[in-house]
């Protein structure tokens, strides 16, 4: 147990180091757009350029893994609606880099195809479930069937013994089944990531933020169905990306990056600001410590959390600088996601705070 405990603050210290230092650990590649699913709330915007062939990405993981990079996340897109995601991926192993792989799960109800994929010794897989039900799934996913398929992924990925975390970003077709989901992840010994943010898209289209649940939803949310959903564990007072008290809101432009299907790099899959192009560079170091996009990046972090830290509620906040930007055309500005969470936050500690003071004056 001792030992565990020392792991643990190990890691936390490295992690808390590349912050600080702006190491990046990991990385995220969107090798296609291409996908099998019609997702109405899909962040991705592609251009209609061509995507990069094999070799190219080839070629970027080598300058990836050359940077030091120890965890890469495969996604798209649907990563495996690549005709090569299984060179690819096992490229990604070949290069001595952890693969997580990001999926809706479709093929993986293919016994075959999880075969192949715990043939990789992925660290993790990570699969969209968009409710308990097939109408709730399918309302968003807009292919019939498809929540069979992606539970069927699940079970014959629990059966082969594979670490998968399940995600569910919350919407109004799903606001209302969130323990029937939980019921879903526990059955298979799974762990599901409740996102409560519904995001612009990347070029700046809000369409799917019509899909937000409502206002009331979020109250009880909050203040009574997060810690019943998570074992007894309070609600997030900052970005999962950030160690607390560090001095930005944020790991974008410090412990990680995001590349898409053309090669072009970004400081995070939300903050869609262009650093370069893999393609025409030798070697990562040659833009990570001069480029001005990742300086700027770097501090407007540090002026969002000093933006935070004067507001009365700034400490419940879960606030995404790509999201504001993309919505409101600005970094810095709080967007109604952010806010109307962070009111709900604020509001469960305080009502925990009243009934933690009445419990010890009742013993």
């Amino acid at each position: 147990m001792g030992d565990q405990g020392q792991g643990k603050t190990a890691y936390r210290s490295m992690v808390e180091t590349a912050f600080a230092q702006s190491v990046p650990l990991s990385a995220q590649f969107e090798i296609t757009y291409r996908c099998n699913h019609l997702c109405t709330f899909c962040y991705n915007s592609p251009t209609g350029q061509r995507e990069l062939r094999t070799p190219q990405i080839f070629d970027i993981l080598k300058k990836v893994s050359d940077f030091g990079v120890l965890y890469l996340t495969l996604t798209g897109g649907e990563p495996l609606c690549h005709r090569d995601f299984y060179k690819i991926a096992g490229e990604v192993r070949r290069l001595g880099m952890a693969l997580r792989i990001y999926s809706n799960g479709y093929l993986m109800s293919d016994p075959k195809v999880v075969e192949k994929i715990m043939a990789l010794k992925p660290l993790e897989v990570e699969i969209s479930l968009h409710g308990a039900r097939p109408e709730s799934h399918e309302a968003l996913t807009k292919i019939k069937g498809s929540f069979d398929k992606t539970v069927q992924a699940i079970e014959l990925l629990s059966r082969a013994g594979q670490k998968v975390n399940l995600k569910c970003p919350i919407t109004r077709h799903n606001q209302d089944e969130l323990f029937e989901v939980r019921k879903i992840a526990d059955k298979y010994g799974y762990y599901v990531t409740f996102d409560p943010v519904i995001t612009p898209k990347d070029d700046g289209d809000t369409g799917p933020l019509s899909l937000r649940p409502d206002d009331a939803f979020f109250t009880r949310y909050w203040e009574e169905d997060y810690i019943k959903l998570h074992d007894g564990r309070l609600p997030p007072r900052a970005n999962h990306c950030a160690p607390e008290g560090t001095e930005a809101v944020c790991g974008a432009a410090r412990t990680g990056f995001t590349l898409d299907p053309y090669g072009n790099m970004f400081p995070c899959v939300a903050f869609r600001r262009k650093i370069g192009n893999l393609l025409e560079i030798d070697k990562i170091e040659d833009i990570w410590g001069d480029s001005p996009v990742l300086a700027q990046v770097r501090g407007l972090g540090v002026d969002a959390r000093d933006k935070l830290n004067k507001r009365e509620d700034g400490k419940y906040f879960t606030f995404c600088m790509g999201v504001a930007e993309t919505q409101l055309g600005d970094p810095l500005a709080i967007y109604p996601q952010a806010e109307t969470n962070a009111r709900a936050v604020r509001q469960a500690y305080e009502l925990l705070k009243i009934e933690d003071e009445s419990g010890k004056k009742s013993a």
